[in-house]
């Protein structure tokens, strides 16, 4: 999946596991794709550095 704006015109990103769906929201402040990867690698994500994917929650690693 992909890091995609959480509505239309917000400024908060959400990056979406490829395998169950989950999200993890940048929250209110828009942070830029780097610092969210950072803090859900933190959290236990795995995948691609990249915004484009694949990427996989704690629970689908």
């Amino acid at each position: 999946m992909t890091a995609i704006p959480v509505e239309h015109g917000a400024v908060a990103l959400l990056l979406i596991c490829d395998d169950c769906g989950r999200g993890l929201d940048g929250g209110a402040v828009r942070e830029e794709w780097i610092v969210l990867w950072h803090r859900a690698v933190v959290e236990g994500w795995t995948g691609r550095d990249r915004a484009i994917g694949p990427h996989r929650c704690r629970s689908c690693t």
